[in-house]
């Protein structure tokens, strides 16, 4: 059970260590670019963290699908304060 969750976390960060790698490249400012052990340690550190950016997407998605959901207008009487 442990080994199965160590071997989804490392297919995980392996992925989002080199988007992370590739971003930081991508958009970094040309007259002064990132040193590469700065880009790779920040890298590995967004690539450890992944579980909290799938949970914060799951999260956004549940607030837009709650957002977007039509309210039912209740017939019932109400208590009005």
């Amino acid at each position: 059970m442990v080994g199965t969750l160590l071997v989804i976390y490392v297919i995980g960060l392996l992925p989002v260590s080199c988007a992370a790698f590739a971003a930081s490249k991508r958009f970094a400012d040309r007259r002064a670019p990132p040193d590469l052990p700065t880009a790779v340690m920040l890298s590995l550190v967004a690539g450890a963290v992944w579980p909290l950016l799938v949970v914060g997407l799951i999260e956004l998605s549940s607030v837009m699908m709650l957002f977007k959901a039509p309210s039912k207008a209740s017939g019932g009487v109400g208590i009005f304060a």
